[in-house]
């Protein structure tokens, strides 16, 4: 039912959702158990963003209660299964994996298809959503690629359990994901994708064999040079059509303002003292960032109360990530999804039509949070 909230088949996870709520509400002592300072702070943000939200319930009433109830859901849902691998680190690091792949699964279906049916010879980036139709805004259906256009940092470490076949079906989902999001123009998936395996290579590298290392940038020099010697980088190409309209249309001094983003961060600033209940999108859109957009709809408190969460939540992986130094293949995976979704958290509104991915995030954070707090500290 988890797998089946985070792939969403015909729009269905809003129920999915009630019904994982009521099952976890009815295992016997686990609420009594799991209630800590981070399930605190996110249930009374959600309480007091729903309340805000309900004023000019763009998206809908039911969305009052979604707002209210999923984030907390997702995050006692993460403790439930981290419990239930009861302290394996190697069945940690398989269970964010497989949250993650499935997470994407619906996005890779609805624009690989699309790709299969039309090429990339069409100009409008928004395509329709596989189980539904409905259209998708390229920038919504780009943060569902953020997980798995990581895969190749998750890789570098040896992941004990995970096996060869797996791994090839791992490669081949990143492979069609850099195809799709070629398709819809994503800079910012792309970016994910070489700043994660960077960071990655700059963590694992020091901590694993000289055998390791050598066998894996033997591996990235042939891949490396045999798509240099056979695929074409010219923005003429028909592959690269959408991104290359994007590129050509922000130039510069648009990437360098995150797309006009930098701007209505700052007028977002201004507004926290000026307008501390919150104001009308009418007034320069969105903001374009997790935190402001927030406090565009949820006011002073909301934004706060979510800062005081994200930050617990930040600071929990510090602790996991410290907690056990010789386990960096688990480590590797909580830097790079910490990373990666941040990343997408800085540069879209997310509540607003990305809302599953910031309950993939609580989901992941509980899944930390379990792990610092049953399991033993190993130096």
């Amino acid at each position: 039912m988890l797998f089946l909230y985070l792939l969403n088949p015909y729009g269905l996870n809003i129920y999915i959702g009630f019904l994982l709520t009521g099952l976890i509400i009815l295992q016997k002592g686990f609420l009594v158990k799991n209630i800590d300072i981070g399930f605190l702070l996110l249930f009374m943000f959600s309480l007091t963003y729903a309340a805000f939200f309900s004023f000019e319930p763009k998206a809908g009433n039911q969305y009052i209660i979604i707002y209210a109830i999923a984030p907390g859901t997702l995050y006692l849902l993460g403790k439930y299964f981290a419990d239930k691998v009861d302290g394996n680190r190697a069945n940690l690091v398989l269970l964010l994996l497989c949250a993650g792949s499935v997470f994407s699964i619906s996005a890779i279906l609805s624009v690989f298809t699309d790709i299969l049916q039309n090429g990339y010879n069409v100009v409008d980036r928004n395509l329709p959503n596989y189980w539904t139709g409905q259209i998708i805004p390229a920038t919504i259906m780009g943060a569902y690629f953020t997980i798995v256009m990581t895969i190749p940092a998750l890789l570098i470490p040896e992941i004990k359990k995970l096996p060869f076949v797996m791994k090839i079906v791992l490669l081949l989902t990143y492979i069609i994901s850099i195809a799709c999001v070629l398709r819809i123009g994503s800079r910012t998936q792309l970016s994910i994708s070489v700043i994660t395996l960077l960071i990655s290579l700059f963590y694992v590298m020091p901590r694993q064999s000289f055998k390791r290392n050598f066998f894996m940038f033997s591996l990235f020099a042939l891949i490396i040079f045999f798509i240099a010697n056979t695929v074409s980088f010219d923005l003429d190409q028909d592959w690269l059509s959408a991104f290359a309209g994007r590129m050509e249309d922000g130039g510069g001094e648009d990437i360098a303002s995150g797309g006009g983003r930098t701007e209505r961060w700052v007028k977002s600033m201004e507004n926290l003292f000026e307008k501390p209940l919150g104001w009308s999108e009418d007034e320069f859109g969105h903001a374009h960032n997790l935190w402001f957009d927030v406090l565009r709809i949820g006011g002073f408190l909301s934004f706060f109360l979510l800062i005081a969460f994200t930050t617990n939540a930040f600071l929990s992986v510090r602790k996991a990530i410290k907690k056990n130094k010789s386990a960096y293949a688990l480590n590797n995976l909580l830097i790079v999804y910490t990373l990666s979704i941040c990343m997408v958290f800085m540069v879209e509104p997310i509540l607003e039509g990305m809302f599953d991915f910031f309950a993939f995030f609580c989901f992941f954070i509980g899944v930390v949070k379990k792990y610092n707090t049953d399991y033993p500290v190993i130096d």
